[in-house]
């Protein structure tokens, strides 16, 4: 019995020092966050704060600018989603082809993104890609006589050119993933699908994606995380304008706190996005492990 309890306990005491570490880093804040969401604290008087409960909570589901601003961020990371996805999907597709040459040189070319800080990724695009005068898809768009739109400046195209920059961001990370994924894939299958007449698209649609899908659902986590909480690169566009239209909550609680000094309200709004993620990363968690258990 003994014997058994020690078997038990030993891995725990390996694994004891990363907890508390963990704990500490993670915990500490968290709590700390929790606790002045429900008081009502002031930058210009920090030490004056007066328990509230839960009526910062109240005063933001009932302000139509944290609606707004929950709705601005929804759209930004399902746009991030199915950008980053599709193309990451399409892209190691292409690059695992056999008459692709140079494929550490692609790869490293198509991982560049990832490794640029965001705020540089911002500031690069703002002033290269979406600028109205001088950027390349102004130019790309004059050479066919089509408009010249203020794509950062413009409320019905400002939240299209932050979602197309974190999402090309964000596809690097899903190239990585796939193509590691693809290159498992026995040849026997594709052998397969060849001797039965399936073309390309029909071997993706058909044998690679069912394969990949636990793979999609991992990167799908790791980027509706990274796309909910974003806060450099949209600053860098477009500061959250213009008006509120990519006003994402990260910003909304920025603002909230440095600008209005609430940093009560500010830390609600931060414990809301915790909470929205904790229960988006449940459920994925839990689809993750039946597609595992299914797979297997």
């Amino acid at each position: 019995m003994a014997e058994r309890r020690d078997k038990f306990t030993r891995g725990w005491w390996f694994i004891l020092p990363g907890l508390t570490l963990m704990v500490a880093v993670v915990g500490t804040p968290l709590v700390l966050g929790f606790s002045y969401s429900l008081q009502d604290v002031f930058l210009y008087a920090f030490d004056a704060k007066t328990f509230v409960g839960f009526e910062n909570y109240r005063r933001a589901f009932e302000d139509p600018l944290y609606i707004n601003a929950l709705r601005i961020t929804a759209i930004f990371t399902l746009g991030c989603l199915v950008l980053s996805v599709g193309f990451g999907i399409l892209i190691a597709f292409l690059l695992n082809a056999r008459q692709v040459r140079l494929r550490p040189f692609w790869m490293a070319l198509f991982l560049i993104p990832f490794v640029m800080t965001p705020i540089v990724g911002g500031i690069a695009w703002k002033f290269f890609i979406w600028e109205q005068d001088t950027g390349i898809i102004n130019s790309i768009l004059d050479l066919f006589g089509g408009p010249q739109p203020y794509w950062l400046l413009d409320r019905e195209t400002a939240l299209l050119a932050a979602t197309i920059t974190n999402s090309w961001h964000l596809i690097p990370l899903a190239v990585l993933v796939f193509y590691a994924a693809l290159t498992t894939i026995p040849d026997e299958l594709h052998e397969a699908g060849r001797v039965d007449g399936a073309g390309p698209f029909q071997a993706l649609w058909y044998i690679i994606l069912p394969i990949l899908r636990p793979h999609i659902l991992f990167v799908s986590i790791i980027i509706i995380t990274s796309a909910f909480r974003e806060f450099d690169m949209i600053w860098a566009l477009t500061g959250g304008g213009p008006g509120r239209a990519t006003t994402v909550l990260s910003i909304f609680a920025y603002n909230r706190g440095i600008a209005n000094q609430d940093m009560g309200m500010a830390n609600t709004i931060a414990f809301t996005m915790f909470i929205i993620m904790a229960v988006v990363a449940w459920v994925y968690i839990t689809l993750y492990r039946k597609t595992g258990r299914h797979e297997a």
